[in-house]
């Protein structure tokens, strides 16, 4: 479980509010959403998890202070960011994926249990086929398979996600969104995203931001017994419909005016 209490960042010279006086309760294994908004915070939330910005306020991982054991958050805890990343590395994906676990590796120099585990972890996520390929020459959807690959191939106990299904296309969201369901039994999942429909398929909970406040955290079922509470973020009227065995949140049309 991750605990935020009354989690505040600030950025730049002017000491812009990134986040303020966040507080929420993250269960454990399950997938939950971050949503809101650009300029939200969503990204900053993520990062003060994963202990890459400064805060206040405090961070707690089943009830052990996050600034007292970064050295075990870094092994147990992965993070992937939207960053473009494609034109600084040369490396093959095979050699990133086993260059990822190094954290959790025994040796120094790479062992065949890293190679083993790396093609395995490939074949899961449907990447197999590019294990030869240059990080630079994918386009923007495999590279976004390939960076979480290079965390799912660590063994995380907890995976942080910044809009994971940016530059994928439908079919493709939908495949992560069932990938990342079958693994919440197993670790804590948080993930950031723009897009309800997206998360409606995908989490368990769900923290709504808007311009750094948490106005919404609860299970799913809430905001979709509620979507009114979307429309005051996103200024966007929203509606819930069945689709199948899912409920999912979708943006309606503007009403003309006049």
């Amino acid at each position: 479980m991750i605990e935020l209490r009354e989690v505040s960042v600030r950025y730049g010279k002017n000491l812009i509010d990134a986040l303020k006086n966040v507080t929420a309760v993250i269960p454990e294994r399950s997938v939950s959403c971050v949503m809101g908004p650009n300029a939200s915070g969503k990204t900053t939330l993520l990062k003060a998890i994963a202990q890459l910005v400064d805060y206040k306020g405090i961070i707690e991982f089943d009830g052990r202070d996050a600034r007292k054991i970064v050295k075990t958050l870094r092994r147990v805890l992965a993070y992937v960011s939207a960053v473009e990343v494609r034109d600084l590395l040369g490396v093959t994906v095979l050699d990133l994926l086993v260059y990822s676990r190094y954290p959790v590796s025994d040796k120094f120099l790479t062992s065949i249990k890293d190679v083993e585990e790396s093609v395995k972890t490939a074949e899961s996520m449907g990447i197999k086929h590019l294990l030869r390929r240059r990080v630079n020459e994918l386009s923007s959807g495999e590279l976004q398979k390939v960076l979480i690959a290079s965390a799912i191939v660590r063994s995380p106990e907890i995976l942080l996600l910044d809009e994971p299904e940016s530059h994928l296309d439908m079919r493709s969201k939908i495949w992560l969104s069932r990938f990342l369901k079958s693994m919440s039994d197993k670790i804590t999942i948080v993930l950031s995203t723009h897009d309800p429909y997206f998360a409606s398929l995908t989490c368990d909970y769900l923290m709504l931001l808007s311009r750094g406040r948490l106005v919404f955290s609860g299970p799913l079922d809430q905001l979709l017994r509620n979507p009114g509470v979307l429309e005051e973020v996103y200024d966007t009227p929203f509606t819930t419909v069945e689709v199948g065995d899912y409920e999912v949140l979708i943006p309606l049309p503007f009403k003309p005016q006049g």
